[in-house]
């Protein structure tokens, strides 16, 4: 059984009044230790906004943050539960 896991990345409030680069931090670090532990994947939402509703709060951009995630993990597979296709351009 491959066994994966959803990294924080802001879209449900779990950064509310963070500071970004601690926040930052914390997804690098919940990505790394799911590397150590043994986990197969990672996986990011692409959302661009805080739920339930929309609020100023920190919210990490999925594509690049799975590249950065790509820099500072080695053999963990990393991936999108979702794309939402309307918010990119077809050739992405």
């Amino acid at each position: 059984m491959k066994i994966g896991i959803i990294t924080p990345q802001g879209w449900t409030g779990e950064f509310d009044g963070w500071d970004p680069a601690r926040a930052w931090m914390r997804t690098l670090d919940v990505a790394r230790l799911a590397e150590a532990l043994g986990f197969e994947s990672v996986w990011l939402y692409d959302h661009l906004h805080t739920v339930p509703k929309p609020t100023e709060e920190i919210t990490f951009e999925s594509f690049t943050s799975l590249t950065a995630l790509a820099m500072a993990t080695d053999r963990v597979r990393l991936g999108h539960v979702v794309v939402c296709t309307a918010f990119r351009n077809p050739a992405l």
